[in-house]
C-alpha cells in the first residue's frame, strides 16, 4: 500500500523558508543598486565591439567601385562598374596565409594592399562589422584578424578603459578569444547618442591601439521607449496573472485560484529576486522566462487541485489536511519526472547557449525548481489554510463544531485509512447494485 506523505504537516517551516528566501532576494537586489536593466528597459548606447588588431589596409583606385566580403575561410572582392553592374568577381579560398591574400589581391588592377599582421597568420580569421561586404575606396580602409588566444582582451580592460563614461556595464560575448564585449551606457535625457559612440571607440582605441575596435552592432533606446515598454511589460504580467485567476475560479473555486496565484506571485518574487541578487540582465528575454514559468508552475499546481477535487468526493467525509496529503503524493512522481526531463532539456541550453539565451535558460532552471517546490509547499497548504477558514466561518453562523472525526482511530492506521478507502468504494457500489437487482 502506498504510504501518504504528510507535506502539510511542515508547511508552516516551508512557507519560513520561503519568506526568508524571498527577504534575501530583496536585500540582495538592494545591495546591489536594484536591477541590471538591459538596454531594452534602460535608456542608452548598446554596442556589441570587438577588440581586434588591425591585418591589413586596403585601397582602390580603379575603375567603378569595390568590395570586400569574407564568406566563411573565403575572401572575395567585386569590382562593379558605374552602373553598379558587376564585372568581375575574385574569390580568394586558396590563399591561406594574409601573405598569399596580398600576393592575390594585389593581382587585381587598381588594389593596394599593406600588410599590418604578420604575414603568416591565418587567412580565415580575417573579422569585421555587420557592414560586410566592406567597401574599398581611395580612402584607406582597414580588415581587422582575430588575434587568437595569444592576444586575449581581458574584460577588466575593457571596463578600465571605458571609466570615463561613468558606469558602463560590459559583459564577454561568446567565445572569450575573439574579444568581443557587449557594452552598454545609460543616458537618461536621451540626448547624447553621437557622443558615447565617440566616446566608446575613442577610449577603446586609446587603450588598445588605432583602428582595433570593430562596431558589429549598435542599439540605441531612448528614455520614452524604454519607459513604455517597462510600463508593458508589468501590465502584461498583472493582466496574465488576473486571467489565471479568472480561468482557476471559474474552473474550480475561489479558494482554489487564490491558492494558485499565491504560488505563482511566490515563483515570481524568488525569481525576481535571483536575478536581482546575481546582477542577470533583465530584458525582454527575462520578461518571457517569468511567463514561461507562470505556464509550467501553474500546470504542476492544476494537476495536484484537480487530485483534490477528485479525491474530495472519493473521500468524502474525511479530513481536509488528508485529502491534501494524499493527492500530493499520488501526483508526486509525475511532479518530479515532468521537472527533470524538463530541466534535461533546459540545462543543455544553458550549457551550450549563448547571451541571452543562455540567460534565459538559467532563469528557467531556477524557475522550474521554484515552480515545483511552490506546487507542493506552497499552492495546496495555502488551499488547505483557506478552507480551514472558510468552513471555520460557516460552522460558527451555524453553531456547528468544526471538528471532523478521524476515519481510523489507530494512529498506525489512519495514515493509510484513506488510501484504502479509494479502493474500496467501487466495490461497495457493485454490491449495492447486486442487491437492487435481487430485488425486483
Amino acid at each position: 500500500m502506498t504510504r501518504m506523505i504528510k507535506f502539510t504537516k511542515i508547511r508552516y517551516i516551508m512557507f519560513l523558508v520561503s519568506v526568508l528566501v524571498i527577504t534575501g532576494g530583496i536585500v540582495g537586489t538592494v545591495v546591489n543598486n536594484g536591477f541590471n536593466l538591459g538596454i531594452d528597459y534602460q535608456a542608452g548606447l548598446n554596442q556589441r565591439v570587438q577588440v581586434a588588431p588591425v591585418a591589413f589596409t586596403a585601397t582602390y583606385t580603379g575603375v567603378g567601385d569595390a568590395s570586400f566580403d569574407m564568406q566563411g575561410s573565403s575572401a572575395i572582392v567585386d569590382v562593379r562598374s558605374d552602373k553598379g553592374v558587376t564585372n568581375y568577381t575574385y574569390q580568394f579560398a586558396d590563399y591561406s596565409t594574409l601573405a598569399d591574400l596580398k600576393a592575390g589581391m594585389s593581382e587585381i588592377p587598381g588594389f593596394n594592399i599593406e600588410l599590418i599582421a604578420a604575414g603568416s597568420s591565418s587567412s580565415a580569421e580575417l573579422t569585421s562589422g555587420l557592414s560586410y561586404p566592406l567597401s574599398i575606396t581611395a580612402e584607406t580602409s582597414f580588415i581587422n584578424i582575430v588575434g587568437g588566444e595569444s592576444s586575449v582582451v581581458a574584460i577588466d580592460k575593457v571596463r578600465s578603459a571605458l571609466s570615463g563614461l561613468g558606469n558602463p556595464q560590459v559583459q564577454v560575448i561568446g567565445n572569450e578569444t575573439l574579444s568581443e564585449f557587449m557594452v552598454r551606457v545609460s543616458d537618461p535625457e536621451g540626448t547624447k547618442k553621437d557622443e558615447i559612440e565617440v566616446e566608446i571607440t575613442n577610449s577603446l582605441e586609446k587603450a588598445f591601439g588605432a583602428n582595433t575596435v570593430v562596431i558589429k552592432q549598435s542599439d540605441y533606446v531612448g528614455p520614452r521607449f524604454s519607459s513604455s515598454l517597462a510600463s508593458q511589460s508589468i501590465t502584461l504580467t498583472i493582466v496574465a496573472l488576473a486571467l489565471i485567476l479568472l480561468y482557476i475560479w471559474f474552473r474550480f473555486k475561489l479558494g482554489f485560484a487564490v491558492s494558485a496565484i499565491t504560488a505563482l506571485a511566490h515563483d515570481v518574487l524568488i525569481m525576481l529576486g535571483f536575478i536581482g541578487t546575481f546582477g542577470l540582465e533583465v530584458s525582454t528575454t527575462t520578461i518571457a522566462a517569468v511567463l514561461t514559468i507562470i505556464g509550467y508552475s501553474l500546470n504542476d499546481t492544476i494537476v495536484v487541485f484537480d487530485r483534490i477535487r477528485e479525491n474530495k468526493v472519493l473521500l468524502k467525509g474525511d479530513r481536509f489536511d488528508n485529502i491534501v496529503n494524499i493527492s500530493i503524493t499520488q501526483s508526486l512522481s509525475r511532479t518530479i519526472i515532468t521537472s527533470l526531463t524538463t530541466l534535461l532539456a533546459v540545462v543543455a541550453l544553458y550549457v551550450f547557449g549563448t547571451g541571452s539565451i543562455e540567460d534565459f535558460a538559467l532563469n528557467l532552471i531556477v524557475g522550474i525548481v521554484v515552480g515545483t517546490y511552490s506546487s507542493i509547499f506552497i499552492a495546496s497548504p495555502v488551499l488547505l489554510g483557506w478552507t480551514n477558514v472558510t468552513q471555520k466561518r460557516k460552522a460558527e453562523k451555524s453553531g456547528i463544531s468544526t471538528e471532523t472525526p478521524s476515519v481510523m482511530e489507530s494512529g498506525g492506521e489512519q495514515e493509510t485509512a484513506s488510501l484504502r478507502k479509494i479502493t474500496e468504494i467501487p466495490v461497495v457500489e457493485r454490491k449495492l447494485k447486486g442487491k437492487r437487482k435481487s430485488k425486483k
